[in-house]
């Protein structure tokens, strides 16, 4: 019931977005599998600790979502103009006077179960991505 609540504020918030081809850039929400909402506390007063709260848990998701492929399922974190929105905050019973939407993970098996989402299978390796400044 919550998705459907969340799938419709989607597609009514993007429906006039388009892609550079004129296609509609809404994805049914209703099919992914698994939904967690992440949220941060707000210092207000005290934006200095509100920023290392947000990155506290910007560390968090990740660590989560690793952990999470370690086991097989797949992540995505998502934290588009959806839930940003007041609306979104309520469905997911967000008190906006105290904490905020980081985004959300979504998450599930690859098609077909586990045995096709090997974690040791990568793309790049450590060094693809690390670069050495003087």
């Amino acid at each position: 019931q919550t998705v459907a609540r969340f799938a419709d504020l989607n597609a009514k918030i993007r429906k006039t977005m388009e892609t550079q081809d004129g296609a509609s850039s809404v994805l049914d929400w209703s099919k992914v599998p698994g939904w967690c909402v992440v949220t941060t506390k707000i210092s207000p007063g005290d934006p200095e600790t509100e920023q290392e709260d947000f990155k506290s848990v910007s560390c968090a998701i990740q660590n989560l979502m690793l952990s999470m492929w370690s086991e097989g399922i797949g992540t995505k974190w998502t934290s588009g103009p959806v839930q940003k929105t007041q609306e979104f905050a309520d469905i997911c019973g967000v008190d906006t006077t105290k904490e905020r939407v980081v985004g959300c993970v979504w998450y599930g098996y690859a098609t077909g179960g586990a045995r096709y989402a090997d974690p040791r299978r990568r793309k790049k390796t450590v060094k693809d991505v690390l670069s050495h400044l003087p």
